[in-house]
């Protein structure tokens, strides 16, 4: 998200610096979806952060597979919830910059092309596009950053996961099993031959 904004402020070059003018450059460009943005990021690292801490525990009680589970799942929800801020505010932007350059029908056919395209870009299509390549890039990087820092781990936890639920189940297998087999004190008329089963 920090390289896309980077890149975006280097390209409406922007001769000032300071942070006022970063400032300025993220009302124009992003407007109150900023704290938004800002507030699901902070939630998906936390996420992360915790989901990091309970597979290095390697939790194998129920109630931690739970928590891995439900953190995994959160985590995905935040990625999709950054996105979906993105489209909404495309619309918003999109709606806030119609209502102004066309808001007055009237006035809106007496004006030049110039007029009502300097009038869009006041109104909010830059809100709108910038909330959109915000919205879809922070997106794909939550989900690299997911992939990067925490895939391997995962993966290796739902193995042995799976695993364990299989070896479980062997282990029942084989306890009804000894149990179905009949003992031969307890019924010495009972002859078996080679390799017959009950």
């Amino acid at each position: 998200m920090g390289l896309t904004g980077l890149a975006l402020y280097g390209q409406d070059r922007i001769s000032t610096s300071g942070i006022s003018t970063a400032s300025n450059w993220l009302q124009l460009n992003l407007g109150f979806s900023v704290w938004l943005f800002a507030a699901v990021a902070l939630a998906f690292i936390f996420t992360l952060i915790r989901l990091k801490g309970l597979l290095s525990n390697n939790g194998s009680e129920l109630k931690e597979t739970l928590k891995i589970s439900a953190l995994d799942q959160m985590s995905d929800v935040w990625t999709q919830v950054f996105i979906g801020i993105g489209v909404v505010w495309t619309a918003v932007g999109m709606r806030a910059a119609l209502q102004y350059a066309l808001g007055e029908p009237d006035m809106a056919l007496a004006d030049s092309a110039d007029n009502v395209l300097r009038k869009l870009v006041d109104g909010g299509i830059l809100l709108a596009l910038t909330t959109t390549i915000v919205g879809a890039v922070g997106g794909y990087l939550m989900r690299l950053c997911k992939t990067i820092t925490l895939g391997s781990m995962l993966q290796h936890y739902y193995d042995q996961l799976e695993r364990r639920d299989i070896a479980e189940l062997v282990a029942a297998t084989q306890r009804i099993e000894q149990r179905l087999q009949p003992d031969p004190q307890a019924n010495p008329n009972v002859t078996r031959l080679p390799g017959s089963q009950l």
